[in-house]
């Protein structure tokens, strides 16, 4: 060797003659059989198989190879933090925890986080001297020879395999070296493919999950929303691996509280951490001051989130301290929002490991938070009502309850005078379109053909800030399927065969006011993801357009379908089903409205016979009972239709009603009596019996639960003896 040639130059050429020794290739090449076999071992295993088959190839890389320890680590998105999740050592030498960590090796993470592929034959001397840290750790754990690889997974670095000589100082050749990245590149994939599974089975979970909770609150009794609720919270908790679960409620003097404690959830373990936690607040004058940040966020409708605190922006440094001091590593919280106004704000934090928010699970935590936002909201409201009702039947001398009520009840009969009707049915029908009219909230109308559902549309739209333009209406049931996506989106000329020209589509022309879409359990289930995108971004394409429109457009739909059913038969979108669910209104058919047949009576005879020109000063109560015990299969629709032939037909002054003919068959063999005593006994069949309370037999009859009592007195109703009394 020429003289002058440093020891550097030495080993590099030491560590070349050596990979191109007939014995150092015959080696590469069975490294490389190994590896191609546990390649095909990896991708063909179940993914709940991989970490054990990983830790298989680690220890055989390491018999094969020489080393003595191994680590593969995971990177976090943003490549600030790592985390050992495999590692071997060789017999004799300490198992290291798959837990253990890095931070004691920055110079060399920090290589691999940038791309960079580390060989160091001659430990510490290969270090830099920056590299202190490396180097104490190095020269503790006796570590003679190191190698370092990254390793990527869809052209992103996201974690590495680092390599330790404990014995010997290794020579490290270049095909050597090339394998053990190729090794790092095969775990890694495989790595990938279980994170997938794992992210895709969580994200099945969190749908099932919504699913539920969505059902759930639709119908749930308001006392039950506390525990149900903290319960539900728990399960969300477990599902995403963290540790708190807050509720921070807004306070009448519209300042955010402190967290509600019969709402959150945390482990029971923590149960004396939290009182401490508790105690601490509720001594602490400056509680509110320290979460100014985070209170001035929800208070403008923003999400907050942080992997590490360090995060968080200088202005924050206050509410930083107080999270410290509580152990906060990770969290994100968002804003509550019913009827259009913030009512609280969902934090959830970790305080046992960081962790990262994924983007797509982010708009999944708000829906969550906003289904129980309403529920919250309903839970306040009917028990506002219930407590007005109550005070107005104990006869208190409340005057401003008294008011109050009888205002509410103007106001309807004032804003609502195109809807027929003064049932209770109806009446709650209109207490909920004024809560939902001010807000852009998307409605849904739930109820069956000819119920009026389109009527209550208009009411929401003339009650909201839209008013002043026309609600755009779309029948989806009306359009072919290959015709509606042109209807509701719009086309470009030439876009299909027959498009001569642009045309603007119902989402466009409803930028700025209301969009009821009729049937909506007619849309096709290819259109679905469309209309989707349209309510939650606000933007869309023209069928054969490549340019983006955004619309602002409130939309109203409605179905006479069971739309859960659909979803659970594959026919409508889970994730459409949710967010059409925000604010559900049911309609009810006629027949649960008997006590409005007489104002529609009244109603449509004015209504036709103005139009035909005729007048029918009287109406027997005859007819009013004959309508009264009739199905009414087609509801008010089918009344209306009937009403009309009836003006038409009859001779002035005198109303002749024609029910159809097998509807008139057993009014003729059967009394008034058994019709009414047969309705009674329907109702109370599906309610089981239970006559008051808001789902009992007299809510749904439109009677008083004593008068009621009173009719199955009369009628010889008596509650069968295998029905338990509720």
């Amino acid at each position: 060797m020429a003289a002058g040639v440093n020891s550097t130059n030495k080993h590099e050429m030491k560590r070349k003659m050596y990979s191109e020794s007939p014995a150092s290739r015959e080696r590469i090449q069975q490294f490389k059989e190994v590896l191609l076999q546990l390649s095909a071992r990896l991708i063909s295993i179940q993914a709940d198989e991989i970490d054990r088959e990983i830790n298989r190839a680690l220890r055989r890389a390491a018999e094969f190879c020489g080393f003595d320890r191994i680590f593969l680590m995971e990177f976090s998105g943003d490549l600030t933090s790592t985390r050992v999740i495999h590692a071997y050592a060789a017999p004799g030498w300490p198992q290291p925890k798959a837990t253990s960590t890095t931070d004691d090796i920055p110079w060399l993470i920090k290589k691999i986080t940038t791309g960079n592929t580390v060989v160091l034959p001659r430990l510490p001397d290969d270090l830099p001297k920056g590299a202190l840290a490396d180097r104490d750790r190095c020269i503790r754990e006796g570590i003679r020879s190191a190698v370092a690889v990254p390793f990527k997974v869809a052209g992103a670095i996201r974690g590495g395999m680092v390599i330790n000589y404990l014995r010997n100082r290794a020579d490290l050749p270049d095909d050597l070296v090339a394998q053990l990245r190729h090794l790092g590149e095969i775990l890694g994939s495989a790595l990938e493919r279980k994170s997938a599974t794992v992210r895709i089975d969580q994200f099945r979970k969190f749908e099932d999950l919504l699913s539920e909770v969505s059902a759930t609150y639709i119908n749930l009794p308001p006392a039950e929303i506390e525990q149900v609720g903290r319960n539900d919270f728990g399960r969300l908790s477990r599902l995403l691996g963290v540790d708190r679960c807050m509720l921070y409620l807004v306070g009448d003097d519209k300042r955010f509280h402190k967290w509600e404690s019969l709402f959150s959830w945390w482990p029971e373990e923590d149960d004396d951490t939290i009182r401490a936690v508790d105690k601490l607040e509720q001594r602490d004058p400056h509680w509110f001051d320290n979460m100014q940040y985070l209170y001035e966020k929800w208070s403008k409708g923003k999400t907050v989130q942080f992997t590490r605190l360090e995060e968080l922006p200088e202005e924050a440094a206050r509410m930083k301290r107080l999270y410290a001091a509580y152990g906060v590593k990770s969290g994100i919280s968002f804003p509550l929002l019913a009827g259009g106004e913030i009512i609280g704000a969902l934090s959830i934090t970790t305080t046992r490991s960081h962790r990262s928010w994924p983007q797509d699970v982010v708009p999944k935590l708000r829906l969550f938070g906003q289904v129980f936002a309403n529920a919250l909201e309903r839970k306040k409201s009917e028990e506002s009502l219930r407590g007005a009702f109550s005070e107005i039947k104990q006869l208190k001398e409340r005057l401003e309850a008294d008011y109050t009520y009888l205002r509410e009840e103007s106001n309807l009969e004032h804003d609502f005078r195109d809807i027929v009707g003064n049932s209770a049915a109806l009446k709650q029908i209109l207490v909920k379109v004024k809560q939902v009219a001010p807000t852009d909230v998307t409605v849904l109308l739930l109820g069956e053909t000819g119920t009026g559902k389109g009527l209550i549309a208009r009411a929401i739209h003339n009650a909201s800030r839209r008013k002043s333009r026309p609600l755009v209406q779309v029948n989806c049931a009306a359009l072919s399927p290959h015709l509606i996506e042109s209807e509701l989106f719009g086309h470009e000329k030439g876009a299909f065969t027959g498009a001569h020209s642009r045309r603007v589509g119902r989402f466009e022309t409803a930028n700025g006011t209301t969009l009821f879409l009729d049937e909506i359990g007619e849309l096709p289930l290819e259109l679905q993801a469309k209309l989707l995108r349209v309510l939650q971004d606000g933007e869309f394409e023209r069928v054969g357009g490549t340019t983006t429109i955004r619309t602002a457009v409130r939309v109203i739909a409605a179905t006479n379908r069971d739309l859960e059913k659909e979803v659970e038969a594959g026919r409508f979108r889970r994730d459409l089903w949710y967010r059409l669910t925000v604010f559900p209104i049911f309609v009810p058919p006629l027949r649960d409205r008997l006590e409005d047949i007489p104002l529609f009576l009244s109603f449509f005879v004015e209504k036709y016979g103005k139009w035909i020109g005729k007048k029918f000063d009287t109406i027997s109560q005859k007819t009013i009972n004959a309508l009264k015990a009739y199905s009414w299969p087609g509801n008010i629709r089918e009344l209306e239709n009937i009403i009309e032939r009836a003006v038409i037909t009859s001779p002035e002054g005198h109303l002749r009603i024609e029910l159809p003919a097998q509807e008139r068959s057993q009014l003729k063999t059967k009394s008034l009596a058994d019709l009414e005593r047969q309705h009674i006994l329907r109702v109370l069949e599906e309610t089981a019996w239970i006559i008051n309370g808001p789902r009992g037999a007299a809510r749904q009859l439109g009677l008083k639960h004593s008068t009621l009592r009173s009719r199955m007195q009369k009628l010889g109703i008596r509650r069968p003896p295998r029905v338990k009394k509720s």
